[in-house]
């Protein structure tokens, strides 16, 4: 267990990870009728600058939005981060938690430099073992409460199954999300995923090298009378 609290986008990383990462990205850009999705992620960070200091790069393309570089500096006791998003209006966000391994707390905020408001002021908390990490995070200004846990299987691969529970308190909707993963190879890591309002989600990953992965994702909503599957593709390099 990783006795330093990390940084806020640690807390609940592992069930987010498994429930929502590498599925379909919702960028402002479809093609073929809303039913293919695709992207292209660059990811480099840099290690090692100073002790405890790291610098983070993140690309996405067609969105935009996501693309960011990052300062982030972690000791045994607190994680601090700063960072700008590289878009026209840049969002600027800074970080911090604090805790020891078992449990962390900490608070995230964002600047809108184009409105000069605040975008996002997030919340969060987490619990931390080696059989079970668990997490509670205020997001949304306030509006969106979300409980998180993850439990690993099988380490040696990649086994293990997640929970999020998300309440909205303006809408009062409720929703549950449960998923499991699961390598079938060293190479291939396989995904799937389902919400209590009927989407249902699965994906293959395969690392053609340590530092490009292709993945192939499908989403779809069972409650949709249309019931159209989505298909997604993301090809993504980490450095």
């Amino acid at each position: 267990m990783n006795k330093q609290p990390g940084i806020y986008s640690d807390i609940g990383k592992n069930a987010t990870d498994l429930l929502y990462g590498d599925y379909i990205r919702q960028s402002p850009i479809h093609y073929l009728d809303n039913r293919l999705d695709w992207s292209l992620y660059f990811k480099c960070q840099v290690s090692g600058i100073a002790p405890g200091l790291d610098t983070l790069v993140k690309l996405c393309i067609p969105d935009q939005t996501s693309n960011k570089v990052e300062v982030q500096y972690m000791n045994n006791y607190f994680g601090v981060a700063a960072g700008i998003s590289l878009t026209k209006s840049p969002l600027l966000s800074l970080s911090g938690v604090t805790g020891i391994g078992f449990s962390s707390i900490g608070t995230d905020i964002s600047f809108d430099t184009a409105t000069k408001t605040l975008a996002e002021y997030n919340a969060g908390l987490s619990f931390n073992a080696d059989i079970l990490t668990a997490s509670l995070t205020l997001s949304d200004k306030a509006d969106t409460l979300r409980a998180h846990c993850y439990r690993p299987i099988l380490p040696l691969t990649n086994t293990g199954v997640a929970a999020e529970l998300t309440h909205r308190f303006i809408s009062k909707q409720t929703t549950l999300t449960l998923g499991a993963q699961h390598c079938l190879f060293p190479f291939m890591l396989i995904k799937a995923r389902v919400k209590s309002d009927g989407s249902l989600g699965a994906l293959v990953q395969n690392n053609i090298f340590p530092a490009l992965s292709l993945t192939i994702a499908t989403e779809l909503n069972a409650m949709d009378a249309a019931n159209t599957a989505k298909l997604g593709f993301t090809l993504a390099f980490k450095h």
